[in-house]
């Protein structure tokens, strides 16, 4: 019998370079990230080199450079891959990347996510946040005086009461039916949430301890417009009254799935953004961006997804830089548990130890970003501190090992060395997006290893939107390749790995494959409920390597983030945590020429290291 792989050529798995070395998961942390990842075809672009923090210079020893400084006013436009289409980002509908990335320049964010996935309180909105308590445990608000909405309402514990009271399951909204919500996780623990001090003081007592309690009111809506529009679709569409700001933005435009106009909230009490104006528009085309980057139309663009041919046009355009850092998306091998033989741990196994990932990441991943390694944690990516490498034993590749227990398995091998059971040859049905770049890549190269391994593969590249709305819903598939975010709150991926994370009427699970270990849920029940950050981590070490004996999905490597931004503009740093490059959106400042002063002596780059 031939072996045959429907759908995809055949071709020899990657072979990994044997003088690469694997990063310690330290120097992941450790290693400067703010990178260009073709600084070759930047330099040539440029025709000049660079100075060592990454500013171009003047290849000729007589020129002058003008002296630049952070100036103020003017509009940025930034081209992201989708705008949202509902700006509450809580509901099912609203609960995407874009969603997130929008409603946080407007709405309250009492503790932010920045570099690293590390929550940061944000003083401006609440001076403080504590637990006063463990046994029950409270939590304790203290809202700045001077937090209002941008229509003056004060910010009040009205506000976190309404979020409660959404959130934790069972509401219903102002037409009677019942509020959509993406997740009641933390909510759900919370006994009472009171209001003091004229409504400045909010006091959370929780009937069931939260670990993961910095989590909680983000995003959080103005309950005085919420409980009049509604909470399901009264933020579907633009209507100046009731899109009040909590922040230093405020929307004066929205075209849903289009474009949002961001300005400068009057009324907001924090540093004001340096620039007047910020258009998020949706550039779905590689091409498109390319050229308005190009013509300088578009001064960031932020690509959810991107190839090397994206990265070489964007870092080819004369006056603009790149920046590509270690992401938070892992991509993974999901196992549906659900069809035999994928029911058998030992063959999961098998498989696994039959997957060349060094292979994978030295030709998939490193060519853009040579920080890239594999991911060996199904919980966290390989740049966050709590990461740890439980994976090692399958580093390289092991066909012995993975023979044996693919027999083990009760699987066979025939005459032909085609893996059989019950006398039929075994074939694998392998899934993933046509349309995310990274999936399209990786997964013809995942078919050939397994056809390499003995299997007859059924290749079935699909689109991203058939794939999270039916594929992976209805269960239909063998195995696919599924990215996972890793979080600042690893709680939040107990759903990814219980198929029984239900809370009421709306579920939690994102379990495609149907994974269900008891042992593995009450692990991430006993984490989320220790307040003591040492105790959890080393519980979420041992959920992981649980997970790495049971092998629901097999993690691969956490993407690359990329962006490019004009050299017209400073400040702008990427970063992985959610909302990629515009985390510090106030931050950005267009660059001008300094005032002409003839005792000025100070440098281009001393002047920029001024106004930073």
């Amino acid at each position: 019998m031939i072996r045959r792989l429907v759908g995809v050529a055949s071709a020899p798995p990657p072979q990994r370079d044997p003088h690469f070395r694997t990063p310690s998961a330290m120097s992941f942390w450790r290693a400067p990230l703010a990178l260009s990842v073709v600084a070759g075809v930047l330099l040539a672009a440029c025709g000049s080199p660079a100075r060592p923090d990454g500013s171009a210079r003047s290849s000729s020893s007589t020129t002058v450079p003008p002296l630049l400084v952070a100036g103020r006013g003017g509009t940025a436009t930034v081209a992201l891959d989708s705008i949202p289409l509902t700006l509450n980002d809580h509901t099912v509908a609203g609960d995407t990347d874009a969603g997130r990335i929008v409603a946080s320049t407007v709405w309250v964010q009492v503790f932010q996510v920045g570099p690293g996935l590390k929550p940061k309180l944000d003083t401006d909105v609440v001076q403080s946040a504590e637990v006063v308590s463990v046994n029950p445990q409270t939590v304790v608000y203290q809202i700045a005086p001077q937090a209002v909405w941008s229509d003056g309402v004060p910010i009040t514990a009205a506000d976190f009461q309404y979020a409660w009271q959404s959130q934790r399951g069972g509401a219903t909204d102002v037409n009677g039916t019942a509020d959509s919500v993406a997740s009641t996780l933390g909510y759900r623990d919370i006994a009472s949430v009171v209001s003091s001090n004229s409504g400045r003081t909010v006091t959370v007592t929780f009937h069931t301890p939260d670990a993961d309690w910095e989590s909680l009111f983000d995003d959080l809506l103005p309950a005085h417009v919420a409980e009049v529009v509604g909470w399901n679709t009264g933020f579907d569409h633009f209507a100046s009254q009731v899109l009040v700001s909590a922040g230093p933005w405020l929307i004066n435009k929205w075209v849903p799935g289009k474009d949002v106009v961001l300005v400068r909230n009057p009324r907001w009490w924090g540093t004001a953004p340096r620039y007047n104006r910020v258009v998020l528009e949706a550039v779905t085309s590689p091409a498109a961006m390319a050229r308005d980057v190009g013509n300088q139309r578009v001064q960031v663009a932020a690509p959810a997804t991107f190839d090397a041919s994206l990265i070489s046009q964007l870092s080819a355009i004369p006056k603009t830089e790149t920046q590509s850092r270690l992401g938070a998306t892992m991509l993974q091998l999901e196992f549906n548990v659900r069809h035999a033989p994928l029911d058998s741990v030992a063959v999961r196994q098998g498989i696994a130890h039959s997957i060349d990932r060094v292979g994978i990441v030295t030709q998939v991943a490193q060519p853009l970003q040579h920080y890239v390694w594999l991911d060996g944690n199904h919980l966290f990516a390989n740049f966050q501190s709590a990461y740890n490498d439980n994976g090692t034993d399958y580093e390289t590749v092991d066909l012995a090992a993975g023979n044996a227990l693919l027999a083990q398995g009760g699987l066979v091998a025939d005459a032909h060395g085609t893996w059989t059971q019950h006398g039929v040859p075994v074939t694998l049905d392998l899934t993933w997006s046509a349309d995310d770049p990274w999936s399209a890549v990786v997964g013809p190269l995942v078919a050939s290893q397994l056809v390499g391994a003995g299997f007859d593969v059924d290749a079935n590249p699909v689109s991203g939107s058939q794939l999270t709305g039916s594929v992976l819903p209805s269960g239909s598939f063998q195995l696919a390749l599924v990215p996972v975010e890793a979080t600042a709150y690893p709680s939040q991926l107990g759903g990814v790995f219980s198929a029984s994370a239900t809370t009421g009427s709306t579920a939690l699970s994102q379990d495609w494959g149907g994974f269900d270990d008891p042992a593995v849920d009450a692990l991430f029940t006993q984490a989320q409920q220790n307040l003591s950050a040492n105790q959890a981590g080393a519980t979420y070490q041992q959920i992981d390597q649980d997970l790495w004996q049971d092998m629901p999905t097999f993690p691969l490597f956490a993407e690359p983030n990329f962006v490019a931004f004009s050299a017209s503009l400073f400040g702008v740093q990427d970063d992985p945590g959610g909302l990629g490059a515009l985390w510090q959106m106030n931050e950005w400042a267009p660059l001008v020429g300094a005032p002409a002063s003839p005792s000025a002596t100070t440098t281009t780059k001393g002047a920029l290291g001024a106004a930073r």
